[in-house]
């Protein structure tokens, strides 16, 4: 259950995360240069989130960790 549970809130974080990504996008469109916002966009935190996030769902779906030790 507590895997499912990490599942889901990174998975929120992600969608967050991403969505406010593409919304810098827009400061292209106010004139900025892609440079510009390509600074402003790996200056911010949401790039980190998205970044966590996305490893721990590689983590949890691929089944990296066992869920119980193999021994016992």
């Amino acid at each position: 259950m507590f895997r499912f549970m990490l599942f889901l809130f990174s998975y929120g974080i992600c969608v967050m995360s991403v969505g406010n990504l593409l919304l810098y996008l827009n400061y292209r469109t106010l004139g900025y240069s892609w440079s510009a916002v390509w600074a402003f966009i790996i200056g911010t935190h949401e790039l980190y989130l998205a970044i966590v996030s996305i490893v721990v769902l590689f983590i949890l779906i691929f089944d990296l960790i066992p869920s119980r030790f193999p021994f016992l």
